[in-house]
């Protein structure tokens, strides 16, 4: 049980989890299409939004996916946030915004994250992505709206950043992504390939092979030293260390209290609330405010669960403090 002044500090909102990238880190496009249909309204996002900003006041959310671009009353969604006094953050595979710059130039977001897994090679991204026009599109989108950010006036100014699934296949690409982001002016997130299932207990020792592990590790040094340079890389260096141990000693990931339970707030398509996106939902906010939510029976309950759990996925940066 935790106290009443305990409130959560991270807020994720899955306005869909439709998509047109077909990534190998990630499950969510397979979602049957007919699901749609039981997606949250607008109306009721605003309703969930109005009821947590009585509840928190004024705090920060992210909007993912899926591809939060999909829906078009995304930018109404931010719009109401902000009347609220709330700060909207966003997080896009960039495919759907060509013929959108001038609108989310112009929107309520506060920082918008593109993911991008290479800019050297585009092949490994596009092969990341399931798509031979992923790099393309996306740099494209990324590459005009950071000119646009700088160079037009009388917009809300955008703090643009890239985040990077660190893979086998894209190791090469450490280096070049961070010198990128340099001369963009943006900054890089990186995040250890989650295997599809969130650093699953059953295949942590397997996500890098044995023949690959010293050049995972040799990456993450290039990280580190990398951000020593004054390159825009924007993990911690506690959090680059424990890459280093997730791939080296795994066994001592587990030293790394997962505080998930005490700190994040997640919201899928369909109302469901979870503390851990791996778990079950502790309720859904069309049937109940979220603060009843988060001190509930069923909130203590996964918090137990959670405080037992031995997955690595504690070192997402989602999750990792």
């Amino acid at each position: 049980m935790i106290s009443e002044l305990l409130k959560p500090k991270s807020f994720s909102f899955n306005n869909t989890e439709r998509c047109q990238s077909r990534c190998i880190t990630c499950n969510g496009w397979k979602t049957p299409a007919e699901c749609a249909n039981d997606e949250l309204t607008l109306k009721e996002w605003q309703q969930i939004l109005y009821n947590l900003h009585n509840w928190m006041g004024n705090y920060e959310f992210i909007i993912s996916g899926g591809e939060p671009f999909i829906r078009e009353d995304i930018f109404e969604m931010a719009h109401y946030a902000s009347e609220l006094g709330d700060r909207v953050n966003v997080v896009t595979n960039g495919l759907a915004l060509p013929d959108k710059l001038d609108k989310l130039l112009n929107s309520d977001f506060t920082n918008i994250t593109f993911s991008l897994n290479a800019v050297k090679n585009p092949s490994i991204h596009n092969t990341s992505r399931g798509r031979d026009d992923a790099f393309k599109r996306t740099m494209d989108s990324l590459q005009n709206l950071n000119y646009m950010n700088k160079h037009y006036s009388g917009h809300k100014w955008k703090n643009i950043f890239l985040s990077t699934v660190v893979m086998p296949s894209n190791l090469s690409e450490i280096r070049p992504i961070a010198e990128f982001c340099h001369i963009e002016g943006i900054g890089v997130s990186y995040q250890l390939m989650d295997n599809g299932d969130a650093f699953s207990a059953s295949t942590d020792s397997q996500i890098y092979e044995n023949d690959i592990k010293q050049s995972a590790i040799k990456a993450i040094d290039e990280m580190i030293e990398m951000k020593k340079e004054g390159l825009p890389v924007l993990n911690s260096y506690n959090q680059l260390d424990a890459f280093k141990l997730l791939i080296h000693t795994p066994e001592k990931i587990q030293d790394i209290q997962c505080m998930v339970g005490e700190n994040n707030f997640a919201i899928d398509p369909y109302g469901n609330c979870r503390i851990c996106f791996c778990m079950e939902p502790i309720g859904n906010l069309k049937e109940a405010l979220p603060q009843d939510l988060w001190y509930s029976d069923k909130a203590n309950e996964i918090r137990e669960k959670i405080h037992n759990c031995k997955k690595n996925c504690r070192l997402l940066n989602c999750n990792f403090k």
